[in-house]
C-alpha cells in the first residue's frame, strides 16, 4: 500500500492505494468514508482484495485524516466535485465507488449523474434518507448543536449525542461545524430514483444510526439495487462482518 497526496480545488488530498502486479487491472474501487473517521478504516478489507488484480484507492475526504479541511462551507456537492476531480486526475476507468454513511452521501451524488467512469455503486449504511418530520427535528438539533450553550466542556457529552442523533459520526473540530450541519441537512431521497448504475446496498440490522428501513427505502427507490441485512452488524457493518462484507462485494462487482 502507497501513501498519496494531490491538489484539488486548492485542497491537499490525502489517499491511499492498493496496485495489482500487472500493469492493467480490470476492476477499479474507490472507498469513502463516513464523517468523523477516515480511509484508514477500511484497511481491515484490504487483505481479501488484493489478490484479486483490482486497483483499490483509499480517499481522506477533506477535513478528515491527513487531507486539509476546506477553507470554505462545503456541502455535498462539493464533496462529489473533489471526488470527481480524483477520478479525472488519476485517468481512472471502470469504478466501483463504494461509501459508507456520509461517503455513501457523495456515491449517491456521484451516481444520480450517471458517469461514463462508473460501473457500479456499493451503499454501507448510508445517511441521506429523510423524512419531513425527522427534517424538522434534524433542523431543530442542529441549531442546538451550534448554539453558544453548547460550546462549555461540560456540554460536550451532550452535544456528541446530539451529532449522533442527527445520524452521523461526531469529530471535534469546530471548522468543521458549519460544514455538518450543511451536509446532514440535505435529503437526498428524490436522486435515487435517477441511480441507473447497479447498485448493491448493504445494512447491518442492529443500526441505530442510520436505520434499516434507510436501505430498504433506497431498495425500493433504486431501480436496479439489491440489499444485503448483516444480522449480527450495526453502523459499521464492514467491519462487524468484514468476511460477509468482501464476499458480497466480491461477487457483486
Amino acid at each position: 500500500m502507497t501513501n498519496n497526496q494531490i491538489v484539488i480545488n486548492n485542497l491537499l488530498i490525502n489517499y491511499y492505494s492498493v496496485l495489482p502486479d500487472k500493469k492493467s487491472s480490470n476492476k477499479t474501487l474507490i472507498f469513502l468514508h463516513g464523517w468523523g473517521v477516515d480511509s484508514k478504516l477500511w484497511f481491515k478489507v484490504v487483505p481479501e482484495l488484493t489478490n484479486k488484480n483490482y486497483s483499490l484507492y483509499f480517499l481522506d475526504l477533506p477535513g478528515f485524516g491527513q487531507s486539509q479541511v476546506p477553507n470554505t462551507v462545503y456541502n455535498v456537492d462539493d464533496y462529489k466535485k473533489i471526488v470527481y476531480e480524483f477520478i479525472k486526475k488519476l485517468g481512472l476507468k471502470n469504478i466501483n465507488l463504494v461509501g459508507h454513511s456520509f461517503g455513501g452521501r457523495i456515491a449517491i451524488k456521484l451516481a444520480a449523474e450517471n458517469p461514463d467512469f462508473l460501473e457500479k455503486i456499493i451503499l454501507v449504511d448510508t445517511a441521506g434518507i429523510m423524512i419531513a418530520l425527522k427534517i424538522k427535528k434534524i433542523l431543530a438539533l442542529i441549531t442546538k448543536v451550534i448554539s453558544p450553550i453548547f460550546r462549555p466542556s461540560f456540554m460536550q457529552p451532550l452535544r456528541k449525542k446530539l451529532y449522533l442523533l442527527i445520524g452521523s459520526e461526531y469529530l471535534e473540530n469546530e471548522k468543521l461545524s458549519e460544514i455538518f450541519s450543511k451536509v446532514v441537512a440535505e435529503n437526498l431521497t428524490r436522486l435515487l430514483t435517477l441511480i441507473k448504475k447497479p447498485t448493491l446496498i448493504v445494512w447491518g440490522r442492529k443500526d441505530k444510526v442510520t436505520p434499516l428501513y434507510y436501505g430498504e427505502l433506497m431498495n425500493k427507490l433504486i431501480p436496479k439495487s439489491k440489499l444485503v441485512v448483516f444480522e449480527n452488524a450495526g453502523h459499521f457493518s464492514f467491519l462487524d462482518q468484514p468476511e460477509e462484507f468482501v464476499k458480497e462485494l466480491i461477487k457483486f462487482i
